[in-house]
């Protein structure tokens, strides 16, 4: 059976180190045994390190076994003398950068120490949540086991049920057979009726194209007819225009002639008056004097022919107010 390393194994691989030259550290001492753990060495390298002080001041603390002829021991005390005359310069020194480094190992081991503890506790939690998780899962089997057994059930009334729906599908399906059929007889009826029906509407097509060519011919009739009624009226206006613009030259004309005789028939007026203001005092020196006979015989003889120029004009025309007025 292995046993644990003691503490003066340990002090004599941190001696056999120091006097090497190196500087102890856990490792090293674990490494020069051949054995122990990190935790089993920190507090014994950390002992050795709070007693080096004081081995250094002894002389003897490092001295070889009495049992040496006294030569040697002279040659050793001569030589560790000038040993540690030449180290304790840089002794001083290195021990305090070996005890600031051991302490930095060790509380780098303790920082080791306490992330390794909380990783036990967190396998610890870990377990626990497991335990849990496996409660929960032996739980939730039961009420999977207990579902099983319902859903079996289920299961076994579903099947009941789809055989009864089975039975009712394939009377469904005969039924079903049986309206096809009756419904392809309908069809064929209704095919046969539709056939019918659409030969009576080809006629009725037929019928009506040759009513509505009929009635686009006499569509066409009326057409011509009233495109020459059109022109005729066209013609007739054309004809209508012409006669009141001659009309109107008429009208213009019979005007003009009219002034025209009234203003001859003021000047033979005014002529007659002449002539019968002469008569008046023709007959007046004829009752003076019956000797002027040729001279009354000449004046009768112009009044005649006075009074047969007057009977030869012409009667004048109406002027468009007395139109008018024998109109109305």
């Amino acid at each position: 059976m292995a046993r644990g390393i003691q503490e003066h194994e340990v002090w004599q691989a941190a001696d056999a180190l120091l006097l090497e030259g190196l500087r102890p550290t856990i490792e090293r001492v674990r490494q020069k045994i051949g054995r122990g753990s990190p935790n089993t060495v920190s507090p014994m390298l950390e002992t050795w390190f709070k007693h080096l002080g004081t081995r250094i001041k002894d002389p003897g603390a490092f001295s070889a076994p009495a049992t040496l002829p006294d030569p040697v021991l002279q040659a050793a005390q001569h030589f560790w003398d000038v040993a540690q005359a030449d180290a304790r310069r840089d002794i001083d020194a290195r021990v305090r950068d070996g005890l600031a480094a051991a302490a930095a190992n060790v509380e780098a081991e303790k920082e080791k120490a306490a992330i390794a503890e909380a990783t036990a506790l967190s396998a610890t939690t870990r377990a626990n949540q497991l335990q849990t998780q496996l409660a929960e899962l032996r739980a939730a089997l039961e009420g999977e086991r207990i579902q099983h057994a319902s859903t079996a059930a289920q299961a076994s009334a579903a099947s009941e049920r789809c055989h009864t729906l089975q039975t009712e599908l394939l009377a469904t399906q005969q039924a079903l057979v049986e309206e096809r059929m009756r419904t392809d007889r309908a069809i064929a009826l209704a095919d046969e009726r539709t056939a019918g029906a659409e030969r009576r509407a080809a006629l009725e097509i037929d019928r009506e194209r040759v009513l509505r060519t009929k009635a686009e011919k006499a569509t066409e009739s009326v057409a011509k007819r009233f495109e020459a009624a059109l022109k005729a009226e066209v013609a007739a206006t054309s004809q209508l225009n012409a006669a009141e613009d001659r009309l109107t030259q008429c009208q213009v004309e019979a005007n003009r002639r009219e002034k025209e005789l009234l203003a001859a028939r003021g000047r033979v007026e005014a002529r007659v008056r002449e002539l019968e203001t002469a008569l008046s005092e023709a007959n007046q020196q004829l009752s003076i004097s019956t000797a002027s006979d040729a001279l009354v015989e000449q004046i009768v003889g112009r009044l005649v022919a006075v009074d047969k120029q007057r009977n030869e004009l012409p009667p004048a025309a109406p002027s468009r107010s007395r139109k008018k007025k024998l109109a109305a």
